[in-house]
């Protein structure tokens, strides 16, 4: 019966311990490390991602985190430590300038584009000649004709 309740005891603190890391996991301070790396899982986001199961890679690696946190790391020497097992293709680069600014520099030229297709086509035209001229005799016998038509 001994064995039993110390199990039990340890079973539950087993579940306590986990449940403490978990709230450690997510912890503001360890994503702010996990979202400059990328998680090599293949889902193309950053290890601080929030997938409703749960990517084990990211548990792993945020598990790996907090117990660097726990020895004295500071987050650069973390950063430095991914870098040195995993390459710099681990980090996260985010966008400069021209990745923020490139959709709406390509809407705006499209939206002139329009703009400027639209006015063309909305501006009146000139009527074009249909043949030759008439000659001036001819048009006065066409209106000497036609008047006696009535």
């Amino acid at each position: 019966m001994h064995k039993l309740k110390s199990s039990f005891l340890i079973a539950i603190m087993m579940v306590a311990a986990v449940g403490q890391t978990a709230t450690e996991m997510e912890s503001p301070q360890i994503n702010r490390i996990a979202a400059k790396l990328k998680c090599s899982c293949g889902c193309g986001l950053d290890m601080a991602c929030q997938m409703p199961p749960g990517c084990p890679i990211c548990k792993a690696n945020k598990s790996k985190m907090v117990n660097m946190q726990k020895s004295g790391m500071s987050d650069q020497q973390i950063l430095d430590q991914y870098v040195a097992e995993n390459g710099k293709a681990i980090l996260v680069i985010p966008p400069g300038l021209a990745g923020v600014l490139g959709p709406y520099v390509a809407l705006s030229l499209g939206l002139g584009l329009v703009l400027l297709t639209i006015r063309r086509l909305m501006r009146p035209r000139m009527a074009a000649p249909n043949g030759p001229p008439i000659d001036p005799e001819t048009l006065a016998r066409i209106e000497k004709d036609t008047a006696n038509i009535d």
